[in-house]
């Protein structure tokens, strides 16, 4: 019983120390020029991105006109409705500014890891080698440790405010669904290296 405890608490200690990194990651902020902006996808409401999603939007929409890289390249699945996450994006990254010829629509990237595959497919198709990765704070841990598996050189400049981050318990909550969703990737890729 007590080897139990011990092993029970030193595994919340590590989940812990985890799910700080996590958060602690998310305020990292790599001020590179890159060959693509890879853009991930979140909820759609009808034809309108939601809160978050626009957020993220908005901030690729400044990297890319401040000259970051040449090319957004936005990925999100299914919504239930005709569009696409994607769509929804590549829809509104045009109406500010960033034009439909240097915009890349995946709408089968309803992962975070089928996102990096299609990406990394599409960079090597196209010669590119280096990617900025845009997503919200505590989605960006995940994003660049499976970046790496996938062998894409990635930085990562998420935007400084989301409407999640400035909600205590909203971040929370969305950290720790990103520790077990890191936990889940990597088994899954230890499991299955293709």
């Amino acid at each position: 019983m007590h080897t139990l405890l011990i092993l029970i608490c030193t595994g919340c200690l590590l989940f812990g120390l985890l799910l700080a990194g996590i958060d602690l990651y998310g305020q990292v902020h790599q001020s590179e020029h890159a060959d693509i902006i890879c853009l991930f996808g979140a909820a759609v409401w009808g034809d309108t991105p939601s809160p978050e999603l626009e957020a993220r939007i908005m901030w690729a929409v400044q990297l890319y006109h401040e000259g970051r890289a040449p090319v957004l390249f936005v990925s999100g699945g299914p919504t239930g409705s005709s569009l696409s996450e994607a769509d929804v994006m590549s829809a509104v990254a045009a109406a500010h500014g960033v034009p439909r010829s240097a915009i890349i629509i995946d709408s089968a990237g309803s992962t975070t890891a089928s996102t990096l595959t299609n990406l990394e497919r599409y960079m090597k198709g196209n010669g590119l080698r280096t990617s900025l990765m845009v997503s919200s704070p505590f989605h960006m841990a995940r994003i660049m440790i499976l970046a790496h598996l996938n062998g894409i050189t990635a930085f990562t400049d998420p935007p400084r405010e989301t409407p999640i981050t400035l909600n205590s318990q909203q971040n929370l909550r969305s950290v720790v669904r990103e520790g077990l969703a890191l936990l889940k990737d990597l088994i899954v890729a230890v499991i299955s290296p293709d």
